[in-house]
């Protein structure tokens, strides 16, 4: 039997080297680059290759795409500590190791899904119909089918309700973008027996909620991550 460790947004920090666990199947939920902190660009990367030869070394290793990497590989949007300076190199990068990344979306079993910031019922009946209590393996493969042929489906403002959804409010937004006060009210697996495990929202430890939804972005705080 598989166990799992998640762990949760990087922005540059070195602390997931304390939390991977070789025996697990450990997945990134995205955020490799923008740091808060001052961390030097050489840095940076240096971290960001270290994660892929990770990856490479444990190929269970699941990376996930988040909307600070989205940019990069798209070139469709620029938001918050984007880097202009060095997105070139960047795009460049996220471009040589796609090849190495789950896409935006993983399951686990029947049990749980893991994105960036989690899915609503709204975004995802937008983009595939009636939620009929699919299983969170075939939501995922849903998403990250849209994600190889329509990555535009999972920027910021094609999915904004309104001009005053400022960081991810509205509840049409995406598994990049939504944040969880808003995934609350409108999670795709209400009333169902699926968790969904997701970062994107920075907390001061993981929180979960009535234990359907779990945030993992607590990096910046502490050092933990979350098993499953």
């Amino acid at each position: 039997m598989n166990h799992y460790n998640i762990i949760g947004d990087i922005h540059g920090r070195t602390c997931w080297k304390e939390l991977v666990k070789d025996d697990y199947i450990n997945i990134f939920v995205g955020d490799y680059l923008d740091p808060y902190e001052q961390i030097p660009y050489e840095a940076l990367i240096h971290n960001f290759v270290d994660i892929i030869a990770y990856r490479i070394a444990h190929p269970q290793t699941v990376l996930l795409y988040g909307n600070h990497d989205s940019p990069y590989l798209t070139g469709i949007e620029h938001y918050s500590r984007y880097d202009a300076v060095h997105a070139e190199q960047n795009r460049q990068l996220f471009r040589e190791t796609a090849h190495l990344f789950a896409g935006v979306a993983y399951a686990i079993g029947d049990k749980a899904l893991v994105t960036h910031a989690g899915v609503s019922k709204e975004w995802y009946e937008k983009e595939f119909g009636p939620y009929e209590g699919a299983k969170p393996s075939e939501v995922a493969q849903d998403i990250n089918e849209l994600w190889a042929h329509n990555k535009n489906e999972f920027s910021f403002d094609t999915n904004a309700e309104s001009p005053y959804d400022t960081c991810g409010e509205s509840a049409t937004q995406s598994p990049l973008w939504i944040r969880p006060w808003t995934l609350m009210e409108h999670n795709l697996f209400v009333s169902t027996p699926y968790l969904q495990i997701f970062g994107h929202t920075q907390m001061d430890s993981i929180i979960n909620i009535d234990n359907q939804l779990v945030c993992v972005d607590c990096l910046g705080s502490i050092v933990k991550s979350f098993q499953l």
